[in-house]
């Protein structure tokens, strides 16, 4: 790993040093390194804690393997015992996080004095004054994406936990099948057209391999691409990729949302629709499956062999490819047209009686330790660079490409850098590229309004009796309202 400076909290420790002689050491409950505290820093410019008094974390549920978060926090509180830290999960639900975060902040709870915040939700908090400013912040070493998320109004309010990108994975066996052994040695997986153009393939597939087409001794496929279309953000996000695929929606110069190409939109919108009631292509209408699915259950279908493709988030591939890995050869690539910038940022919650040590709690969180364990440990992306460049760092596990015709390997292992054939530094770098092309959400102080509105408009034209008819023009009147604050129903 590359050594940083001290701003950026690295303090030029090597990855073995940190891993056997810190991290590891702690969680597991070994005594304190000789030297710990004076390199993590020591509590003389912190505020004095009282009996029982604790920093207190409050945040959405933690999906890294293992609880690498937990595992941090600990190490926090093994070399800060005079300030410890704890994390209160809610749901892993955003919308239910959400409301969560933002009733403790709006009553000014004093309780919670950090908020692990999905990166969306940072204009309306910083906005709404739930925030204090890091003046200050160092953005050395971090992805330019993950650390503007945090800002808003020029200045710094949330530093990169952890970040994720929409990432497309197939079932490289059903696409062997496909093209009956003969794979073709460039573009087997055409993308070329974006979003469209693949969704094109995803059911030429289909076709091929689903319904009268199924083989005995394996699952019957009867989705092209497993996506997260359920009443929740979830829908909002692949919608917003897809909508980004096809050129149907630009962001301005602020992130703001275009939605002037009604007729595109309109055409993206209705596609949609007729391929997931089937009547776009031969697979059926269990594609209207998706409109059930949220990871979880995407993830699940894709798994057991139910899908030619799955749109999901990194750690899918931790699933796919882990000790209870799927039965099939799994590849993965970005999103055609880039996939959304998701992921998590740490502020300091303007209500906390400790706010000086609640930083520094933010600050060690996200320094590149703390990273390196997210990344290598917990399958998330990374936000900082380090963690990419350091060939002893694997995001994921090699995959399996016996017997795949050489145009598909690429695909089992990401397409990544070019000039070597380590398929782990090639999936790091993938996913590395991926986030380097992410799309952010837009940055909205009215960002969950927009959500909301959008799902429940374009949901209802996607419902499997076809009984409510699209209108563009309408959705991006009611986008614009939405964006301003000012959402009716009807």
């Amino acid at each position: 790993m590359t050594g940083g400076t001290a701003g950026n909290g690295s303090h030029g420790i090597t990855r073995r040093g940190f891993f056997v002689g810190g991290a590891a050491g702690l969680v597991a409950g070994a005594g304190l390194p000789l030297g710990l505290e004076g390199l993590f820093g020591g509590p003389a410019d912190l505020e004095t804690f009282g009996a029982g008094e604790q920093l207190t974390i409050l945040s959405g549920r933690d999906e890294t393997d293992g609880g690498q978060r937990r595992a941090l926090v600990d190490l926090w509180n093994r070399v800060h015992e005079a300030h410890p830290a704890r994390i209160v999960e809610v749901s892993s639900n955003a919308d239910r996080a959400y409301s969560t975060l933002l009733s403790a902040a709006q009553a000014g709870d004093p309780g919670y004095d950090v908020y692990n915040l999905d990166i969306p939700w940072v204009p309306q908090f910083a906005q709404s004054g739930y925030l204090r400013a890091l003046d200050g912040a160092s953005d050395d070493g971090f992805l330019r994406a993950p650390w503007a998320a945090g800002t808003w109004d020029g200045a710094t309010y949330a530093l990169p936990f952890n970040s994720d990108v929409g990432l497309l994975y197939c079932n490289l066996d059903l696409i062997t099948e496909f093209y009956g052994g003969d794979v073709p040695a460039t573009d087997p997986i055409p993308v070329d057209d974006g979003w469209a153009g693949l969704d094109r393939f995803a059911h030429e597939v289909l076709a091929v391999v689903g319904g009268d087409g199924h083989r005995p001794g394996r699952p019957v496929v009867d989705t092209a691409i497993a996506q997260q279309l359920a009443d929740y953000e979830g829908f909002t996000v692949n919608l917003w990729e897809i909508l980004l695929g096809t050129g149907a929606v630009s962001v301005d110069a602020t992130a703001r949302p275009v939605f002037d190409d009604v007729e595109r939109i309109g055409a993206t919108v209705e596609s949609l629709a007729a391929r997931l009631r089937g009547s776009g292509g031969s697979g059926g209408a269990a594609g209207t499956a998706s409109l059930a699915f949220d990871e979880q259950g995407s993830l699940a279908a894709f798994a057991a062999g139910h899908a030619v493709f799955l749109r999901h988030w990194p750690r899918a591939l931790r699933v796919l490819r882990g000790e209870d890995a799927a039965p099939f050869r799994v590849g993965f690539m970005p999103v055609p047209g880039g996939g959304v910038l998701g992921g998590q940022s740490l502020a300091v919650a303007a209500a906390s009686r400790h706010p000086v040590a609640a930083r520094r709690l933010v600050e060690f969180l996200t320094d590149e330790r703390s990273h390196q364990v997210i990344f290598e440990r917990g399958g998330f992306a990374a936000s900082r660079e380090a963690p990419y460049r350091d060939p002893a760092a694997p995001w994921a596990r090699e995959a399996e490409t016996g017997g795949l015709a050489a145009s598909l390997v690429d695909y089992a292992t990401g397409k990544g850098a070019e000039g070597t054939d380590d398929p782990l530094r090639k999936a790091n770098d993938a996913l590395r590229q991926a986030l380097d092309g992410a799309s952010p959400r837009p940055r909205l102080q009215h960002y969950v309004e927009v959500s909301e509105e959008l799902r429940r408009y374009v949901r209802a034209a996607l419902s499997p009796d076809g009984a409510t008819p699209f209108d563009a023009a309408e959705l991006a009147e009611r986008m614009e309202a939405a964006m301003d604050g000012r959402v009716t129903r009807g």
